[in-house]
């Protein structure tokens, strides 16, 4: 081997650690970051008509219907469930609610009023965690 090629062997071998080296820290600014969790948006549809609007997924003194907030026979953007008052309409009872925005205040809805589930179940494909709005 010439003393130019062992020159070139020897630099060769300074620079790929090197080169590792500035590829690992540059490979966290190359990635995609992840997301900052957020609440997933559902749109569902109501089925009645003169749906209350509340507070809190309750029916009580202490959680009154929001003043001038009803809704019924619409799609709206809900955000999450929780479990609160149980709530009967005819065959239906469900006491699970439904955080939603239909274009005024964001209030909760009983889910016997949304298209989808069961009785007593939540409505399905919307987040039952505590990341309500």
């Amino acid at each position: 081997m010439t003393s130019t090629l062992r020159a070139a062997a020897r630099s060769l071998r300074r620079a790929i650690p090197a080169a590792a080296i500035a590829t690992a820290a540059a490979l966290p600014l190359l990635l995609p970051t992840p997301a900052q969790a957020t609440t997933p948006e559902v749109e569902l549809y109501v089925w009645a008509t003169g749906v209350n609007v509340r507070a809190c997924p309750e029916v009580s003194a202490a959680c009154p219907a929001i003043a001038g907030a009803q809704i019924g026979k619409r799609w709206v953007t809900a955000f999450c469930q929780r479990q609160g008052t149980q709530v009967v309409d005819g065959p239906y009872r469900n006491n699970w609610w439904v955080q939603v925005n239909a274009g005024g205040p964001v209030g909760w809805i009983s889910a016997v009023y949304v298209r989808g589930g069961d009785n007593d179940q939540p409505v399905p494909g919307l987040s039952t965690g505590s990341d309500c709005k």
